[in-house]
């Protein structure tokens, strides 16, 4: 779980700096990558830090992944009302919501087909 708790603060710590001083990569739609990647490894130690043997765990899993599409909400509303550096995108949202929807469907085929769960 440290490395859950970890992730989760880092996301937190990058979503309300002013990073336009690093480095682009240059490619379309650059921001929406980086989201995509941090919600998807976001979610996914989420779901393996709290994962358990035995019984149904779906309704769980369902629910922190819904926790981490409002935490990736949160942070949007909290870099418009906060900062004067970064502003709320809707994008973003979607970004983030795809990729915990992505990271809880490969989850769920991974604990079923390897995990043995």
């Amino acid at each position: 779980m440290p490395a859950a708790i970890l992730c989760t603060a880092s996301i937190l710590i990058l979503s309300i700096s002013d990073i336009s001083s690093l480095p682009k990569l240059q490619i379309s739609y650059e921001d929406k990558l980086y989201h995509f990647i941090a919600y998807f490894v976001l979610n996914s130690i989420w779901l393996l830090a709290l994962l358990q043997k035995g019984g149904d765990q779906l309704k769980k899993h369902l629910l922190i992944s819904l926790g981490i599409i409002a935490f990736g909400i949160i942070i949007e509303i909290i870099q418009e009302s906060v900062t004067d550096y970064r502003v709320f995108d809707i994008f973003d949202i979607l970004a983030n919501s795809i990729a915990v929807g992505v990271s809880f469907f490969c989850f769920m085929l991974v604990k079923k087909s390897f995990l043995k769960i």
